[in-house]
């Protein structure tokens, strides 16, 4: 697990000062917004600018900056840390849910572990090299932080609901409310984490029907109606800000999900249900074309994890079909089939960009762990196999042979771990990174037009012309000033000039096209346009004598009495 856990943080971390490229827009929203939070000490519970967003992320990366300064790793270095700490989450919920689902002690499956072992380190290895999960760890989106607050608020309920069935002491009982406090607590801060979240209620309901059905005896239900208890209430004393702020202002909490839902269509069930076809059939056939969210069109699971996926999902209802299958595994079947399921819904009850690896991004552990479940059926089977037929091996030579079998086996498996590993560094680091849809995904452009802002003179007046369509954005301290399209937030995180005050003190202006005439280029200037247009180039030649043009800093620069 240590070894697993070196490999998430390499694949999280290593060149995340310059992997993605560029600055997408909504990252540097989440930028402006906690640059001001820290100008101003107000950490907002809710930002509203660009469709809203849920502010626990922000404030983290407002400590990130305030350590490091406004570059865009340091955005992403806050999705990083939670991407690693996801992956000891997963093995920890693995091993939880497979608890009473052991390899017998005797059999040599290479190093004598249990099953739940052998899946839960699966699951994290799977989990840390995922181009899914690898992708949106170095991307500065607050939705890194659902599966995580996820599978730890899952992890300690499953905890303190097993220890309901199996301690009966008083110190046990303290266990319990324990283990529900902290589970109601990471379960209550995932809603600060992404709209998707918001089914997570449907999990937990499950959770508890699955157990409260499986166990009949009074006693123990009785301590499963306190876990309860203790996992709601920290829930709901942990989300309860949230909540407050959403009744006070509730066009926030449906603003996203109205704008994009399948109801505003013609026939809403039948999009409803090609959107739910599309969302399965990414894991194995086409996924997200979209660059920043995946290598264009490939399926979100590479495809041997794939193959494990649908073996587990096969061999589950195979096992749960056998009425001589263990009641614990039909529970963990149920529970995995109805996490898929649920978190499925948001994204097939929306009508944008499918399949979305963005938002279906809370079905990833699901996957993974039934992905390390068929891993296992593979290992397990093959050595019980092997050891059925020692009998037909000679008694001396035999035993040498079965051995060699054995070693090849494991090795055989080594080489396809080693592959993942080479495949997701190759897909990501060499692939993606190189290819024209990810420059232009992540805004490289808009980036360099930023470093190259900050190299000018402050003396020098500098108007960037923000020509790109996008979510209108008004600045923080004069809601008198026309608000600007989305795409201008990544100059002017980069440029710490957000707030019109910054502005002012930089000589770096924001115009839109139709407000031409502000430019003042009497004495001086220099004027950048955020997309190429030729009608504004000419009006700009037009309405200021004396302009010149450089394209030297790799983009348009019109300018009058200025060296660069």
């Amino acid at each position: 697990m240590a070894a697993i856990f070196i490999i998430a943080a390499f694949f999280r971390i290593w060149r995340i000062d310059a992997v993605p490229p560029g600055l997408y827009p909504d990252e540097a929203m989440n930028g402006n917004n906690a640059l001001y939070a820290l100008k101003t000490g107000d950490l907002q519970v809710f930002y509203p600018e660009n469709n809203g967003r849920e502010g626990l992320f922000i404030n983290i990366q407002a400590l990130s900056i305030k350590i490091f300064g406004n570059e865009p790793w340091t955005l992403r270095l806050i999705s990083a840390l939670f991407g690693i700490a996801t992956i000891a989450g997963i093995f920890y919920l693995a091993r939880e849910l497979f608890k009473d689902k052991f390899l017998p002690e005797n059999s040599n499956v290479g190093m004598n572990l249990k099953a739940r072992d052998i899946i839960a380190l699966a699951a994290a290895f799977f989990m840390a090299v995922s181009f899914w999960h690898i992708n949106f760890s170095r991307i500065g989106f607050r939705a890194i932080m659902a599966p995580f607050f996820l599978i730890w608020g899952i992890y300690f309920l499953l905890s303190s609901l097993n220890k309901t069935t199996t301690l009966n002491t008083a110190r046990a009982q303290a266990k319990i409310i324990i283990f529900a406090v902290l589970g109601g607590l990471f379960y209550g801060l995932g809603f600060y984490s992404y709209i998707a979240y918001r089914a997570a209620p449907l999990l937990a309901l499950a959770v508890f029907l699955f157990y409260w059905l499986q166990n009949k005896e009074w006693p123990v239900r009785r301590k499963i109606l306190l876990c309860a208890f203790c996992f709601l209430f920290s829930a709901v004393i942990v989300a309860a800000p949230l909540g407050i702020y959403f009744l006070k202002s509730p066009s926030d909490f449906f603003g996203r999900s109205s704008q994009i839902s399948v109801f505003s269509g013609e026939a809403p069930m039948k999009d409803f249900l090609i959107n739910l076809g599309k969302t399965f059939g990414a894991f194995w056939f086409s996924g997200d074309a979209n660059a920043r969210h995946n290598l264009p069109g490939s399926p979100q699971l590479w495809r041997p994890i794939g193959i494990l996926f649908a073996l587990g999902l096969a061999a589950g209802v195979y096992s749960f079909a056998k009425s001589s299958a263990k009641s614990g595994f039909k529970m963990i079947y149920l529970l995995l089939w109805s996490w898929l399921i649920i978190f499925s819904l948001p994204v097939a009850f929306s009508s944008e960009g499918l399949p979305h690896a963005l938002r279906s991004i809370l079905m990833l552990p699901a996957a993974i762990i039934f992905s390390a479940y068929g891993f296992w059926l593979i290992i397990s089977s093959s050595v019980s196999w092997l050891e059925k037929n020692a009998d037909f091996f000679p008694e001396n030579s035999g035993l040498k042979e079965l051995r060699r079998i054995k070693f090849e086996f494991f090795l055989l498996a080594a080489v396809f771990l080693g592959a993942h590993i080479a495949a997701a560094y190759s897909n990501y680091f060499t692939l993606w990174v190189r290819l024209p849809e990810t420059y232009f995904a992540f805004s490289v452009p808009y980036t360099d037009m930023a470093k190259w802002l900050n190299n000018q003179s402050k003396e020098l007046p500098k108007y960037v012309i923000v020509n790109a369509d996008g979510v209108l954005v008004s600045s923080p301290d004069d809601k008198k000033i026309r608000p600007l399209p989305m795409p201008s937030q990544t100059l002017m995180f980069l440029t710490d000039s957000w707030p019109a005050e910054n502005q002012k003190k930089q000589n770096l202006n924001y115009v839109l096209p139709d407000e031409l005439a502000a430019i003042d280029c009497s004495q001086a200037c220099a004027i950048i346009m955020l997309e190429s247009d030729s009608s504004l180039k000419s009006e700009l030649k037009q309405n200021i004598d004396g302009l010149k043009l450089t394209v030297k800093p790799g983009f348009p620069v019109y300018y009058k009495n200025a060296e660069f």
